[in-house]
């Protein structure tokens, strides 16, 4: 039951970081707008993240974390 209240964080972290990066939740515009924010960065702390690459990472943990894979269940 926790793995689904930290994958529910994760996409509600991928919905915010999508609507501020694209200002839209629809897929194909989406996937259209990618090459334009390729190389654009988020800084945290001091270290720089791809937002593509925090965006899929998001994505990732968030569907592990729903699906409970074997390491993520309780």
């Amino acid at each position: 039951m926790i793995m689904n209240r930290i994958a529910d964080v994760f996409f509600i972290f991928i919905i915010l970081i999508t609507l501020l990066i694209f200002k839209t939740c629809d897929y194909i515009t989406i996937f259209q707008l990618i090459p334009f924010v390729i190389n654009e960065s988020f800084v945290f702390g001091g270290i720089s993240f791809n937002l593509i690459t925090l965006f899929s990472l998001f994505i990732f943990i968030g569907g592990v974390g729903k699906s409970a894979q074997i390491g993520l269940h309780t």
